[in-house]
């Protein structure tokens, strides 16, 4: 409805029903702000290789996304985890979660409560955990970076950020990567309440 009829029917209201007009405004906003916004986009932190000496393989790779999570309503929301989902299950498990702050990375426990306060954006960094298979095609990818882990006594490499990841094994990342989401369950007092879901897009 047209802001300037609002504001000629209000003026034409009794004092008892521009009272109840002003809650009906203020809960219909609550309402509205009630769906909190997770706003998934690329991040510039490094892609991590995970390597098993013993086998001579990559066994997991770690891929980074940052996750904006902004409470438009009136209330602060508490949960306590940010879930990173993989599709197919097998293709993944966990993540580590951290907290951005100017830049610098802060881990967080993804089974403590964290608090996002009326108004407040929050920005994380979620760190993927890909599980890698041991076929020669899949390896053969990665010789370059095991023979630098081998040759230093590494286990863990950065190589590179997503973008240039996805460039250069784009095959593997569609794969790896590819219907995806991340959700976050809000608590409703003592019981969980509602879920929010958004896919990833790299």
């Amino acid at each position: 409805m047209d802001i300037n009829i609002l504001l000629k029917q209000y003026l034409l209201m009794s004092k008892r029903n521009k009272l109840i007009f002003s809650f009906s405004i203020v809960f219909m906003m609550s309402c509205n702000s009630s769906k909190e916004v997770i706003k998934v986009s690329d991040t510039n932190h490094p892609v991590i290789l995970r390597l098993n000496k013993k086998y001579r393989r990559i066994f997991r790779i770690n891929l980074p996304i940052e996750v904006t999570l902004n409470n438009n309503s009136f209330r602060k929301k508490i949960f306590i985890n940010i879930d990173y989902s993989y599709h197919p299950y097998r293709e993944g498990v966990g993540e580590d979660i951290y907290v951005l702050d100017k830049e610098k990375l802060i881990k967080l426990k993804n089974n403590k409560t964290k608090i996002l306060e009326s108004s407040e954006t929050t920005n994380y960094v979620i760190y993927s955990w890909y599980r890698l298979d041991s076929t020669k095609v899949t390896q053969d990818q990665f010789k370059s970076y095991i023979e630098k882990m081998l040759s230093e006594n590494k286990d863990t490499l950065h190589i590179g950020t997503v973008t240039e990841f996805k460039q250069k094994h784009a095959e593997l990342f569609e794969k790896l990567t590819k219907n995806d989401s991340i959700s976050i369950q809000f608590l409703d007092g003592k019981k969980l309440g509602e879920r929010i879901t958004v896919p990833v897009e790299w």
